[in-house]
């Protein structure tokens, strides 16, 4: 059964192997090469597999490999470790193609509380596929205040992190680097497709994002690989200026994750954030006072 996400692995090696350069491999760069970075030839060697082996797998005519040889084509194109993870995933075939993709779009009333308790920080719960399924008042407040509050509990309301980085004018507004930010989610897109590549809802999001926006289109063809997991962005908000904001996601036990935005305690971006942030709500007055 053929995968509903793109997930090729043909096209992947092609990819990996046209950005080595034959002198990190101790090659020569000169002679007759008619394409840019390794051979097929020479990738077959380094790995200590036939050319007429590696040519099968780059030309989709031999599917899968076991991940000796995989590991062994890694080594060969210098694949990092989320590359290599990548690569294994796609080169081996799915255990049970035919059982649907978990029911993970439900957040627990302990993580709710979590969400709640979190006040001083941007907080919110995400699926694998970067569906919104919880956020607190200052996430809502520094990422999406112009939808609304209680969108993420509505399945079909629920904001997607990244069809709102790609299609919605006003969060893509908020990035100061946006390159960055674009690349950053399409390599996280294909990284955790090779995990759910049968996930008819994954497919039709990157389906939609390929056909609405020609920047995504084109990243997704790169095949590149990366699981963003923390990091620092620059945030342009309109209400309190530019914020250099900490993030860091965390699996939850329920297979979703936490994902929070923070700044530097005592820092201009910590005040900024704060601004942002729902007032207290009043302390209750005291008990009025039965007359007996």
């Amino acid at each position: 059964m053929e995968s509903i996400v793109n997930t090729d692995l043909g096209g992947y090696l092609r990819r990996m192997r046209e950005r080595v350069r034959p002198e990190q491999r101790g090659l020569r760069p000169g002679g007759s090469r008619r394409v840019p970075g390794l051979r097929r030839e020479e990738v077959a060697a380094l790995a200590g597999v036939s050319q007429t082996y590696y040519t099968r797998l780059e030309q989709a005519r031999t599917a899968h490999a076991s991940p000796q040889v995989l590991l062994a084509i890694a080594r060969a194109l210098e694949l990092d470790p989320d590359e290599r993870d990548y690569l294994l995933k796609i080169g081996t075939p799915v255990s049970d193609p035919e059982r649907p993709a978990p029911c993970e779009d439900q957040v627990s009333e302990a993580t709710r509380m979590l969400l709640t308790s979190l006040g001083g920080v941007a907080a919110a719960v995400l699926n694998y596929r970067c569906d919104i399924l919880a956020w607190n008042p200052l996430f809502h407040r520094l990422f999406a205040p112009h939808l609304d509050a209680e969108a993420p509990d509505h399945a079909g309301q629920r904001p997607n992190v990244i069809r709102l980085n790609f299609l919605d004018g006003e969060v893509r507004a908020l990035y100061a680097d946006w390159a960055a930010e674009a690349v950053s989610n399409v390599t996280y897109l294909r990284f955790i497709s090779g995990n759910h590549r049968h996930d008819s809802r994954l497919a039709e999001l990157i389906g939609e994002l390929s056909i609405q926006s020609d920047e995504f289109a084109e990243l997704w063809c790169r095949q590149r690989v990366a699981n963003c997991v923390e990091g620092t962005k620059v945030l342009r908000h309109p209400a309190v200026g530019d914020m250099e904001l900490m993030y860091q996601s965390a699996d939850l036990q329920d297979g979703n994750i936490l994902k929070v935005y923070h700044a530097e305690p005592g820092s201009p971006h910590e005040a900024a954030l704060r601004l942002l942030a729902p007032a207290p709500a009043p302390a209750p007055g005291p008990a009025p006072v039965r007359s007996r």
